[in-house]
């Protein structure tokens, strides 16, 4: 499925989402009783929807896709420069659908949680820098 033309809601609706996600990944990841593995999955949903935050704003059509690389494609291609410090947000995409079944991916540890976790939180201040710029 594709969608095509504007995404539905406002760029701030998008970044909320992106930040409940995120939310979600950093409180969930000292429960024991939650798989390292499906928190991996909300970081990785926090840094997509907030990318997604962003080209709605900039009214940047884009297909729906869990794809990072690809909405980092629509992102460029639209004349915008990607930051060189977010590149990493891009080793997020196995998390979109292998971590949500066992025996897709490997068990997500700690370090590699928490790294995950880390780029997710700075793909969302990203977006708020954009959409929420401090007043000066």
């Amino acid at each position: 499925m594709s969608r095509t033309g504007s995404a539905p809601g406002t760029a701030q609706e998008w970044l909320a989402f992106a930040r409940s996600d995120l939310a979600c990944a950093v409180k969930l990841e000292k429960d024991p009783d939650i798989l390292p593995n499906l928190i991996a999955h909300h970081a990785h949903q926090a840094a997509e929807k907030a990318i997604e935050a962003v080209l709605v704003f900039h009214r940047i059509p884009f297909p729906k896709t869990h794809d990072l690389k690809d909405l980092i494609q629509h992102w460029t291609k639209a004349g915008q420069a990607w930051p060189i410090e977010l590149e990493g947000v891009k080793t997020l995409n196995p998390y979109a659908f292998e971590t949500r079944y066992p025996g897709y991916i490997h068990e997500i540890q700690p370090q590699e949680l928490r790294h995950a976790i880390e780029i997710a939180g700075q793909v969302v201040a990203w977006a708020e820098s954009i959409i929420c710029p401090p007043a000066i």
